[in-house]
């Protein structure tokens, strides 16, 4: 058996190609559970994120992107949205690595389906537009209908697959989360402080999507504005509420690339100064601010960049809190266009006095929880 599986790693490590092939079908051994090799599974890993940005692979993805690009609607255009930080799509599905990952099944490719993002502009929809305007609930508003259907009827708008631009260089990125009480959230046992945190490597996304969304329904000379309304919804979707899995740590954001025009107030030649980014996970502190979320949340601005946004918890921001005051607040994710916020929690402050060393007196790592 020996053979096989030295033959087998031999082709993942120098001729693996299609990063969703790796993932499915050269797993050399159990890489989960008790007996499993955690460095088996982070070899897999590495190889898809190795494929994702091979020369000849990246040369066939471009040819398909710009078949694929040029077939879509050109009213509304199409719009290219890059992640604020990472993303990951089919974190549930079902796979013997127990984290999966949604990729294009022919190049291997990341994607977000046109399913997910007609749902989740759905429920945004729902959530955000219909509270202020009734035709925009879901029960029975005729706009929501409209555009997103029914249980017997599909809508007028098509909400496309988003493709990964050939732009973004290397798409896939190892990541890690960190549950402390596995046994507990099993439903076995009681969390104390004993229990040992648990890595569980991963792969998210990093890159620029292009989205699109054109009109089905029956000819009408409002299909246009129909189409423009969908394409805008959608693009608040992304930005405000991300899509897929870990949307509460601030995974899933998507907005527009980085256009910013050059400082007019300074002097020609120069350039401005990027903010200081804080890095995801540290403490900092930070001012509430007046301005809420369209869900009525806390934002808060961190001075030393400049950059606002919202307190992804704002339910525990305790309820003696007013604008102006100052507070410290956990970095969730941050880069030099936004950021988004967390109130340290109980458990947060339990995590943090914890001692950095395992139970056998090694290196506690490190990673998302």
């Amino acid at each position: 058996m020996r053979k096989p599986i030295i033959a087998l790693k031999d082709k993942r490590a120098h001729r693996g190609q299609h990063a969703g092939l790796l993932l499915q079908r050269y797993l050399c051994e159990n890489a989960t559970g008790d007996g499993g090799n955690p460095e088996e599974k982070r070899a897999i890993l590495r190889a898809a994120m190795t494929a994702a940005t091979d020369d000849e692979v990246r040369a066939l993805y471009r040819a398909a992107f710009d078949r694929w690009s040029s077939s879509l609607p050109i009213d509304p255009a199409p719009v290219d949205l890059v992640t604020s930080g990472r993303l990951i799509v089919g974190l549930g599905s079902e796979n013997v690595l127990e984290t999966g990952i949604r990729l294009h099944h022919t190049y291997g490719m990341p994607i977000i389906p046109g399913s997910a993002l007609k749902g989740h502009a759905a429920h945004y929809c729902n959530e955000v537009w219909g509270p202020t305007d009734e035709s925009f609930r879901r029960e029975s508003g005729k706009y929501h209908q409209l555009l997103f259907g029914t249980t017997d009827d599909g809508g007028c708008v098509t909400f496309h697959d988003a493709w990964l631009t050939p732009e973004s260089q290397k798409p896939l990125v190892l990541d890690v989360m960190t549950p402390h009480h596995p046994k507990w959230l099993d439903g076995s046992v009681p969390p104390t402080d004993f229990d040992s945190p648990t890595p569980v490597p991963y792969l998210s996304v990093t890159g620029q999507f292009r989205v699109a969304v054109s009109w089905h329904g029956p000819a009408s000379d409002k299909a246009k504005n129909w189409t423009e309304l969908a394409l805008s919804l959608l693009k608040d979707a992304l930005k405000d509420w991300g899509v897929g899995a870990k949307t509460s740590s601030g995974y899933g954001r998507l907005g527009a690339p980085n256009t910013d025009q050059p400082n007019r107030s300074a002097p020609a030649g120069t350039q401005t100064r990027a903010p200081d980014v804080p890095q995801p996970g540290i403490r900092v502190e930070a001012v509430l601010l007046e301005e809420k979320t369209k869900k009525g949340g806390w934002k808060a601005k961190h001075h030393s960049s400049g950059l606002d946004g919202p307190i992804q918890n704002t339910g525990d921001v305790p309820g003696d809190k007013r604008p102006g005051d100052k507070v410290i607040l956990i970095v969730a994710s941050a880069n030099p266009r936004e950021i988004a916020f967390r109130y340290p929690t109980a458990a947060d402050d339990q995590r943090a006095t914890k001692p950095k060393g395992g139970p056998k007196g090694g290196q506690r790592p490190r990673g998302r929880s």
